[in-house]
């Protein structure tokens, strides 16, 4: 079984489960939908919108995890080992997301095998990712780093910008981003302005990054192109 056989989001008829037995809850733009720190009371799977998955590092400076699409669930490891969540979850504009309390989420999931396979696998991979970042974070510079994160923001939120292009489709600040590669802000700022000289990307007139070259993009975030 590979792990390319699951979607991290749930299936129609998983979504109709979840939404027969919760609680549907709305959000406005900001709103926070789970605090880092406190006790799980529910997971939550979201049906509208987006979200960003924020956590405070050592310095208290916040970090952004990730972002969260329609049909994707988040609280579910709190919510199944009882203990506080590692982040907080911040709406993006309006967002609508059906809760179920720890024991709804426990009971669904006995009746939705494949979904707690896929939990699985999804909080395993997750776990990866994390390690394997932390390590490449130590050998790779702020420019190979931002390339990354900008190639996974244009997955995570990207949409179509014609030509080849794919810009992000929510607003990312500068400080977010430099904080999301472990950079300050003179260095994140000088990198981003390297890749924009170098026709990598660009920013539109409502402030959202555009990958104007993927592959030029993919080449500097593998140590394939010059950075000077």
């Amino acid at each position: 079984m590979g792990t390319n056989t699951y979607d991290e989001r749930l299936g129609a008829a998983e979504v109709a489960e979840w939404q027969r037995i919760g609680r549907v809850r709305r959000y406005a733009d900001g709103d926070r939908l789970l605090s880092e720190g406190e006790p799980a009371r529910e997971a939550l799977l979201l049906a509208a919108g987006r979200v960003k998955v924020v956590s405070s590092s050592a310095d208290g400076q916040d970090v952004v995890l990730a972002y969260r699409r329609p049909g994707e669930v988040f609280g579910e490891i709190a919510a199944l080992d009882g203990g506080p969540h590692s982040a907080t979850v911040y709406a993006i504009g309006d967002v609508l997301a059906w809760s179920l309390t720890a024991d709804q989420f426990l009971h669904f999931l006995e009746r939705q095998p494949r979904v707690a396979i896929t939990l699985l696998l999804v909080m395993s991979r997750r776990l990866r990712q994390a390690d394997g970042q932390r390590l490449n974070y130590r050998a790779r510079s702020v420019l190979e780093r931002m390339a990354e994160r900008l190639l996974s923001l244009a997955e995570q939120c990207g949409e179509d910008a014609g030509g080849g292009r794919r810009r992000v489709a929510i607003r990312v600040t500068m400080p977010e981003l430099g904080a999301s590669v472990a950079a300050g802000r003179e260095s994140a700022v000088k990198a981003f302005a390297r890749l924009r000289e170098m026709g990598a990307i660009s920013v539109d007139p409502g402030r959202r990054f555009v990958i104007e070259d993927p592959e030029l993009l993919a080449s500097v975030a593998a140590g394939r192109a010059r950075e000077s």
